[in-house]
């Protein structure tokens, strides 16, 4: 069974391939314009890159902010559903999933099924998030991507001491113009980053294995930074962890295909 999953969210639209459970091909694409536009052109992509085309699709599911941007027909499922599955898909053993999403952060006590058993989600600032990420990457006139490595160059770490995105970046700017060194600066934000998810997986009380996802999770700086400050290791994703609700998208989906036809 070949399952479309598709994870629209405030910075970007996820599409995601599944074959009998195993991850065929992927694209993410940054949720800039008409978002249809963007989920339709990316999936139209996905297929050709792929060689398979909607009409060998046997389900589609999604999930996200931008859901409802999903121009054809699927199964819509919430995101935590989605992430747990998802999470649970990547590592087995997973028992705690922290999301660190485009604009919130949830962390997850999942069950041995993917059930949900309790939350806690941080979605009323965006300063651990995505979003501030890109905030923080434009005021040192850096990329995103560069974030994670260059905080490996540290010879110390900044105090980012603000909990709102917008005093943050006031702080960063403020280093900056202290002649601070730009890997110290680095460092201090995904220090700040890993300590503010840290302080949601030990609120929620997070049990071993934990995995981390979204796309603030393709930044070592931060992951690290969230292992030291809950002092137990994280697990990687084994795939691209920015791609874990799209994939439970698609698993829901399947899974439903399955109990209409036995059902």
């Amino acid at each position: 069974m070949i399952v479309l999953g598709c994870d629209v969210g405030a910075m970007a639209a996820k599409i995601v391939l599944l074959e009998n459970g195993n991850l065929i091909g992927h694209k993410i694409a940054a949720a800039e314009g008409k978002i249809a536009e963007v989920v339709d052109t990316s999936i139209d992509r996905l297929l050709a890159a792929t060689g398979i085309g909607m009409k060998d699709i046997h389900e589609c599911g999604g999930t996200g902010r931008g859901e409802k941007y999903i121009s054809f027909a699927h199964t819509g499922e919430g995101l935590m559903n989605c992430l747990a599955r998802g999470g649970l898909w990547a590592v087995p053993e997973a028992r705690t999933i922290v999301d660190m999403g485009g604009l919130a952060g949830t962390v997850l006590s999942i069950n041995e099924k993917g059930k949900v058993l309790e939350y806690r989600s941080n979605d009323r600032c965006a300063a651990g998030t995505g979003f501030f990420l890109e905030l923080a990457a434009q005021a040192l006139e850096l990329t995103v991507d560069e974030l994670g490595p260059l905080s490996r160059q540290a010879k110390g770490r900044v105090q980012i001491s603000s909990q709102c995105a917008v005093f943050r970046e006031s702080e960063i700017v403020t280093h900056v113009n202290e002649g601070k060194d730009v890997a110290d600066i680095v460092a201090g934000i995904n220090h700040a980053l890993g300590l503010a998810a840290a302080t949601m997986v030990r609120r929620l009380g997070a049990k071993p294995e934990i995995v981390v996802t979204g796309g603030v999770a393709k930044n070592e700086g931060v992951v690290k930074a969230l292992e030291a400050n809950v002092g137990m290791e994280i697990k990687a994703a084994g795939t691209d962890p920015q791609l874990i609700g799209a994939i439970g998208a698609a698993l829901g989906a399947a899974s439903s295909s399955q109990r209409r036809e036995t059902g």
